[in-house]
C-alpha cells in the first residue's frame, strides 16, 4: 500500500531544502529516579556530580571552540553562554548542600532544582527567558546523561540523509545532528531568532517550526522541507523528489561561491540597464567574504545578531567594533545598517514585560526604539562611528507615518550633536533611509519619500499586512502572497514616489529574490534588489536575458489581475518565454 503523500505549512526559520528521511528524536529530561543515599555516600554523589560537570563543560568549550574557526563569533557566543550556565557555581554549591541535607542522589537533586529554576522562566511572558529555559534545559540534559552514565550513546552517525524531527533542538544538538549527516531540521517549538536558527544558518541548513508535527511525522518517512517557504511534504511524489533536487542544486550553499564566477556585476538587461543585485545579511560569516571580493551591496543588514550575541544590547563600543569590521570588509561597496528590530518579545530596556497576544501587530520595529531612546542612540552612535569610509548608510524599519520618522531623525541629530562634541568623525552626509512595510506607509509614500534619502520595501511584513495573514501561522498561509495585487499596488505606488523624488528604491523581502518576480520589478524601474545570497546568482543571469523596455508592459496587465494566482500564471508565462528563447 503506497504512503499517503501530506503537505503541512510550517513556519521558516533557515532557508535551503532538503531532502531525505525522517528520524524523530524524543528529546527532553531523562527520567530520573530519586534513590535515597547514606551519609558515607554524599561525598561520591558530589564528585559524580562535579565530573559530569567537567565533561560537560569540555564538550561545550570543543563546540564552542570549532563554531569559532568555522562561523561567526555570534555562534561561539551561544556555547559560552551555555559554559556559564553549565559552571554557575552558585547554583552548584546550593546542589551539593542539598544532596547531603535529603539525602538522595546527586540526578534527583540536580533534575528537581532544575525543573524549579525553569518553571519560573517558563511563566514569564518574556520571550529570551522562555528561552534562557530551554537553554539551562539543554545544559542539565547534558549533565544528567553523563551522570547516568548515557553519555555517549548519542553519538553514532545517521545512515544515509537524515532529517531530525524533534519537539526542540538546542544549539548544541543542532551542531551535533549535522555532524552526524543530519541535512536539515524539522522541530516543533522555535523562533527565527532563536539560538539554534542561529546555528542552523550560519551551517547553511534548512530548518523549518511545526507545531505538532510529532503527530503528523513518522520516522523513516521520505521527507522535503523547504526552509524558505515553511513548506514540508511528507511521502512526496517522484516527480517532486527530482523537481526539489534540482532545485537543491541550485540553490544550496554551492551556488554562494559561484558569484565568483560571475563575469559581469552588477549585471545589465539586453538592452544595457545595470540592475543592482544586492544581499541581505543577519549575521557575519563566511558568505560575507565572497560578497566583498565581488563588491555585491548589501542592502539590509539585520543587527539583531548583536542582541543574540550577547543576550542584551551591548554598548556603544561593542557595537562600533562590530559595524566598523563589517563596513571595512565591504570597503569596496556599501552596506546599510538596519537599526534594531526588537520588541517586547525581546527587550524590555527598564520596561515592565508586555504581553502581547499578537507581537507583529504591536511594540517592535521604531516604536519601541523611540520608547527606548537611549538604546536607539547609543546604536546609531555606533554607526555613525563606522562610517568614516562613506559607505554605510542607516536604515529604520517599520516606519508607519511622518511623525514616527521626524521623532527617529531628531534622535539621529542628537546623536550626531554628542559625537561632535566629543571630537568623534564621522559621515556628516551618511544616507538615512526607511523601510517601507506596512500599508499606511505606502498611501502615503509621496510625503515620506520626500523626507528621506532612500526606501527599502519590506515585501514580507508588507504582504502580512496588507493581507492580514500571519506569515507564520499554516492556517491562513494561503491568504499570505507577495503576488496579490493588493500588495504588488502598494510597492508601485512606492516606486513611483521614489521616481518622482529621484530617490533611490530596493526591495528587500524574500520576493526580491524570486526569479518569477524580477522581470515584474525591472519593468517597474526598481533600483535594486536584496536577497538570500544564494540568490544571487540566478537573480544575475535571468537579469541579461530581460529586455528593460518590454518588460514595462508588464506592469499594468499584471497589476489588474483579479488575484495573486492570475498574477503568478502571467509572470509564469513572460519567463517561459525568456527561458524558451
Amino acid at each position: 500500500m503506497a504512503k499517503k503523500r501530506r503537505v503541512i505549512r510550517g513556519m521558516p526559520i533557515s532557508a535551503g531544502i532538503a531532502l531525505g528521511r525522517a528520524q524523530v528524536i524524543l528529546v527532553g529530561h531523562l527520567d530520573v529516579a530519586e534513590k535515597p543515599i547514606t551519609a558515607s555516600q554524599v561525598k561520591a554523589e558530589i564528585v559524580a556530580l562535579d565530573k559530569a560537570v567537567d565533561i560537560t563543560s569540555t564538550e561545550l568549550r570543543d563546540l564552542r571552540d570549532s563554531a569559532s574557526r568555522k562561523m561567526s563569533s555570534s555562534v561561539s557566543r551561544v556555547f559560552d553562554a551555555q559554559l556559564l550556565i553549565a559552571t554557575d557555581q552558585d547554583f552548584l554549591k546550593k546542589v551539593r548542600i542539598e544532596i547531603g541535607v535529603q539525602r538522595r542522589n546527586a540526578g534527583f537533586v540536580y533534575y528537581q532544582m532544575i525543573k524549579r529554576t525553569t518553571h519560573q522562566l517558563y511563566l514569564s511572558n518574556d520571550q529570551y527567558m522562555r528561552q534562557t529555559a530551554r537553554e539551562i534545559e539543554a545544559v542539565a540534559d547534558r549533565i544528567l546523561s553523563h551522570l547516568s552514565g548515557l553519555g555517549e550513546k548519542s553519538t553514532a552517525l545517521f545512515g544515509g540523509d537524515i532529517i531530525p524531527v524533534a519537539k526542540s533542538l538546542p544549539p548544541g544538538e543542532i551542531l551535533s545532528y549535522r555532524h552526524r549527516g543530519a541535512v536539515g531540521f524539522l522541530v516543533a517549538e522555535g523562533a527565527t531568532n532563536s539560538h539554534s536558527a542561529l546555528i542552523a544558518r550560519s551551517l547553511m541548513l534548512p530548518m523549518v517550526v511545526a507545531p505538532n508535527l510529532l503527530n503528523k511525522v513518522p520516522s523513516g518517512c521520505k521527507l522535503i522541507i523547504d526552509g524558505a517557504s515553511g513548506r514540508i511534504i511528507l511521502n512526496p511524489t517522484d516527480q517532486e523528489w527530482a523537481d526539489y533536487q534540482k532545485q537543491r542544486r541550485r540553490h544550496g550553499p554551492a551556488i554562494i561561491s559561484r558569484i565568483r564566477k560571475l563575469k559581469e556585476f552588477p549585471p545589465t538587461t539586453l538592452d544595457g540597464r545595470p540592475v543592482e543585485i544586492a544581499a541581505n545579511l543577519e549575521f557575519p560569516g563566511p558568505v560575507d567574504d565572497i560578497l566583498a571580493e565581488r563588491k555585491v551591496p548589501v542592502e539590509l543588514y539585520r543587527t539583531e545578531f548583536l542582541y543574540l550575541d550577547h543576550n542584551d544590547v551591548p554598548g556603544e563600543i561593542g557595537q562600533f567594533k562590530h559595524y566598523d569590521r563589517i563596513a571595512e570588509k565591504f570597503s569596496g561597496t556599501r552596506v546599510v545598517f538596519r537599526t534594531f528590530d526588537l520588541g517586547s518579545d525581546k527587550v524590555m530596556g527598564d520596561k515592565p514585560a508586555i504581553n502581547e497576544p499578537n507581537p507583529a501587530l504591536g511594540w517592535r520595529g521604531i516604536r519601541s526604539m523611540l520608547e527606548l531612546s537611549s538604546i536607539f542612540k547609543t546604536q546609531v552612535r555606533a554607526i555613525l562611528r563606522a562610517s568614516t569610509r562613506r559607505n554605510v548608510s542607516i536604515l529604520l524599519p517599520m516606519i508607519s507615518d511622518m511623525s514616527e520618522f521626524r521623532k527617529a531623525r531628531k534622535l539621529i541629530s542628537q546623536s550626531m550633536l554628542e559625537l561632535r562634541r566629543k571630537g568623534e568623525l564621522f559621515d556628516e552626509h551618511i544616507p538615512i533611509g526607511i523601510m517601507i512595510e506596512v500599508p499606511s506607509a505606502a498611501l502615503m509614500a509621496a510625503q515620506l519619500v520626500e523626507a528621506v534619502d532612500f526606501v527599502n520595501i519590506g515585501t514580507n511584513d508588507l504582504t502580512q499586512y496588507t493581507m492580514a495573514a500571519d506569515r507564520s501561522n499554516s492556517r491562513v498561509a494561503g491568504l499570505y502572497n507577495a503576488y496579490h495585487p493588493s500588495v504588488l499596488s502598494l510597492i508601485e505606488i512606492t516606486v513611483d514616489a521614489c521616481h518622482f523624488h529621484n530617490k533611490p528604491v530596493c526591495i528587500c523581502g524574500e520576493v526580491a529574490g524570486d526569479l518569477l518576480s524580477l522581470p515584474l520589478f525591472v519593468g517597474m524601474g526598481v533600483t535594486s534588489l536584496s536577497m538570500n545570497p544564494a540568490k544571487v546568482f540566478d537573480s544575475c543571469r535571468l537579469v541579461k536575458k530581460i529586455d528593460s523596455q518590454l518588460v514595462q508592459h508588464l506592469v499594468d496587465p499584471v497589476l489588474s489581475s483579479p488575484s495573486a494566482a492570475s498574477v503568478m500564471r502571467k509572470l509564469q508565462n513572460y519567463k517561459n518565454a525568456i527561458d524558451n528563447r
